[in-house]
């Protein structure tokens, strides 16, 4: 499985003047070429709009980077008092029934949702929790592979994966290619740095430099809509700061190169809280739906959410997003999209 180099904590860096990643806690220093100064990038093609989740980053290569098990306790929660969930598991259809094994596909890229671990190899976060819990109840293996987001869907569409735990936000685009079942809900924060000097919120960001992941819902749909709403009041445009990464965002912020960063609600707490005293989140908007993803009219698709509407009714359920800090993210019911959320 192929490794990324980088810093433990996830946000534990910074750069210098050169782009140069400094981590705090051993001062080590390696060369990032994929953190270089802001750059403005055009408005993403309509595959990264298909692809890009609520916190994803830009599509690349496509390639798988790895795969592994899943079903190893890392968050704390003992997934182990789930049982077969004998009503769930006879929706299996036949040839996962034989296999007795399933293949999740994510975008490992963002803490707490879905991240490596200190050993850099294991994958961890909400994302895989909830993934061998559904594995658990469903009575099968649970392998996660590890790709880029433009991977995602194509992988889907041809059978390569089974679904996909990815924190993807339902669309009406993507609904039409996608069977997509809700498993939480969150929204976009709005990230600066500590006192907020600018006093900025969602509603002021004209003229501002603000972050967001390529790829990403923010990058492709939300900054881009407050930015026409300054336009449209004759105020400046909002100037686009693209990053390859969250972390890429985080740093630009705490050094001062932009004024905010727009991103997951979850992805900016967890930085927050990896940061102490350095950013905060000042602003949430469009709050919704985030969802499993499968193949259009898979035969694995009540199968997957007879069993997460179980789990949601399950303590684990709660656990799991208590473990990560994301209590105000579960949801209620695990609902088959129909239309855009």
């Amino acid at each position: 499985m192929a490794k990324r180099r980088g810093c433990w904590p996830p946000l534990a860096e910074t750069l210098d003047e050169e782009g140069t990643m400094i981590c705090q806690s051993t001062r080590s220093r390696w060369s990032r070429a994929t953190a270089p100064r802001a750059v403005a990038v055009a408005a993403a093609l309509s595959l990264v709009a298909l692809s890009a989740c609520t916190d994803g980053p830009a599509p690349s290569s496509g390639g798988d980077t790895g795969a592994q098990p899943g079903g190893a306790n890392t968050t704390g929660v003992d997934l182990n008092t789930l049982t077969v969930d004998q009503a769930a598991a006879d929706k299996l259809p036949e040839r996962v029934k034989q296999a007795k094994k399933v293949t999740v596909v994510m975008n490992v890229s963002s803490a707490p949702t879905k991240f490596r671990a200190e050993d850099n190899t294991t994958i961890v976060g909400l994302n895989p929790d909830i993934a061998q819990a559904l594995g658990k109840l469903l009575g099968v293996e649970v392998t996660i592979s590890d790709v880029q987001f433009d991977g995602i869907i194509p992988g889907l569409q041809s059978k390569r994966y089974d679904m996909a735990v990815s924190s993807m936000a339902p669309s009406a685009e993507r609904i039409k290619v996608l069977d997509m079942v809700r498993y939480g809900a969150w929204g976009t924060s709005l990230a600066v740095q500590q006192g907020n000097a600018k006093k900025l919120t969602t509603k002021n960001l004209c003229g501002a430099s603000v972050a967001v992941q390529q790829g990403s819902i923010q990058h492709t749909q939300r900054l881009p809509e407050l930015s026409d709403g300054c336009t449209k009041e004759g105020k400046p445009a909002i100037n686009q700061v693209v990053l390859p990464d969250q972390t890429a965002a985080i740093l630009q912020l705490t050094t001062g190169r932009i004024d905010a960063v727009l991103a997951d609600s979850p992805i900016l707490a967890w930085a927050a809280k990896q940061r102490p005293g350095t950013i905060e989140l000042v602003d949430e908007m469009n709050k919704g739906a985030v969802d499993i993803a499968l193949p259009k009219d898979s035969d694995l698709t009540p199968a997957v959410q007879a069993a997460m509407q179980t789990l949601i009714q399950r303590p684990e359920y709660q656990q799991i997003y208590a473990k990560w800090g994301m209590d105000n993210a579960v949801v209620t019911e695990a609902v088959k999209e129909t239309g855009s959320a």
